[in-house]
């Protein structure tokens, strides 16, 4: 979608309609018969264009995954960074309350050590995958 809109093509109905239904196609495979309506699939789910959902939702994800990371190796002083961000509440923008937690989201790092924690999880995906395929 950032090419075609960057090549100036208005994302119009008719647009996403073709590209939800060739990822369908492309994520389903050949083992399901498409149903053409199912390029119609993403008008229903709002989250895709409705106040940002799916960045805050990534962005949260991302920001639990680093913090969760956090308390697994530094232990207590995440444990008790990650307590005055509970008992911050809403006092202040989320910005500076997750500074509390010891996650500056204004800066990359969060993000590559949940780019890390992810990339652990695949690799013990891959291992296990390759374990049951051997068997």
């Amino acid at each position: 979608m950032h090419v075609t809109d960057a090549q100036g093509v208005p994302l119009t109905a008719d647009v996403l309609d073709e590209a939800y239904g060739e990822l369908n196609r492309r994520y389903y495979g050949p083992a399901l018969t498409f149903d053409d309506e199912i390029a119609h699939e993403w008008e229903r789910i709002p989250h895709f264009y409705y106040n940002f959902y799916v960045f805050q939702y990534s962005t949260g994800f991302a920001a639990a995954t680093a913090m969760a990371d956090k308390i697994l190796t530094e232990g207590a002083p995440a444990v008790a960074a990650y307590k005055e961000y509970l008992k911050a509440g809403s006092s202040a923008f989320p910005i500076d309350v997750m500074k509390k937690a010891g996650l500056d989201m204004t800066k990359p790092d969060y993000l590559r050590d949940t780019f890390k924690v992810f990339e652990q999880r695949l690799n013990e995906f891959e291992a296990l995958v390759a374990e049951l395929a051997a068997e």
